[in-house]
């Protein structure tokens, strides 16, 4: 018998797939309706996405939600590119909210593709595809003559990122497919990354603006970066979260309160360069996905 009060069951935590790529070590996790993809790497297992199957029109983790907050900046992109799929709750979040808009995925890992298709609803359509490649790879292939008016930068592995995704010869090729006025969103995971002041330098070295959006208990950061001349403030991300022309489930204007003005300016970051030659440049890249390096540049460590 239940006693009154008394809290229910805590619902178990179900492991519904396992795949191990070239990649990555995936798994699929749920607990009641609460489903997750995890990255394990040894003993570490590394959060990618969550999502909840009842309310699919939610975002759950913090940085989804701040990646989101790009909109305040451009809240009408036409064509919107997305580096790195993982569990697809920002792109399905996105193609949901702006069903005619040409959104572009590109992620690396086949089983990631295959497992989000079937555990996390990714539905494509034609305007919504995602393109089986490497981030740096797909954009060099590109057509100058096409651009976007929203990047987003979110290719994580098991504990790391891939270097080659995070230099200033990147964001330059970065800079030639975005739109004039365009905004590229980088996701900075959380307080264990003691490298975003070079991340900061870096994107300072080529883009004009650079924002940066925190949560108050600092589990997640993203920067933004656009080629504007005017330069936002608190005020002008609450203003355009109030005028915001869409309906959420979630505050703007809670969003546009995240902005953390001079946030990693301080920092005695470094500019992240390329340590590999245009000979070099097929085989460095394949390594970096693979993690056949002596060393990796960009670790990421699990929140302590």
């Amino acid at each position: 018998m239940r006693i009154f009060g008394q809290n229910k069951k805590e619902p178990e935590v179900r492991i519904l797939v396992r795949e191990k790529s070239d990649y990555n070590d995936i798994y699929v996790m749920q607990k009641g309706s609460k489903r997750e993809m995890w990255f394990r790497k040894k003993n570490n297992f590394f959060l990618q996405s969550c999502i909840d199957v009842n309310k699919l029109d939610k975002l759950i983790l913090v940085n989804t939600k701040l990646m989101i907050s790009a909109l305040l900046l451009q809240p009408t992109p036409k064509r919107i590119l997305m580096i790195g799929l993982g569990g697809c709750a920002v792109s399905n979040f996105l193609s949901f909210l702006y069903p005619q808009v040409i959104i572009d995925v590109v992620e690396i890992d086949q089983k990631v593709i295959d497992i989000s298709k079937k555990f996390f609803f990714l539905n494509e359509t034609s305007n919504y595809k995602v393109h089986h490649d490497d981030g740096r790879q797909f954009i060099r292939k590109m057509s100058n003559e096409k651009t976007y008016d929203l990047i987003y930068l979110d290719a994580f592995k098991s504990g790391s990122i891939p270097f080659h995704l995070k230099t200033i010869q990147f964001y330059e090729d970065v800079n030639r497919v975005l739109s004039p006025g365009g905004v590229v969103g980088s996701n900075l995971y959380g307080k264990s990354n003691l490298l975003k002041p070079n991340d900061w330098k870096t994107f300072s070295a080529k883009f004009n603006r650079i924002y940066c959006f925190e949560d108050y208990d600092c589990k997640a950061t993203v920067l933004f970066a656009t080629n504007r001349a005017e330069t936002w403030n608190i005020s002008h991300f609450i203003q355009a979260a109030k005028k915001f022309p869409l309906s959420l489930p979630f505050s703007m204007i809670d969003m546009a309160k995240t902005y953390r003005a001079g946030k990693l300016e301080q920092g005695s970051g470094t500019v992240f360069e390329d340590n590999f030659t245009k000979d070099e440049f097929d085989q460095t890249i394949e390594k970096n996905n693979l993690d056949h390096t002596k060393s990796i540049l960009y670790p990421i460590k699990n929140f302590e």
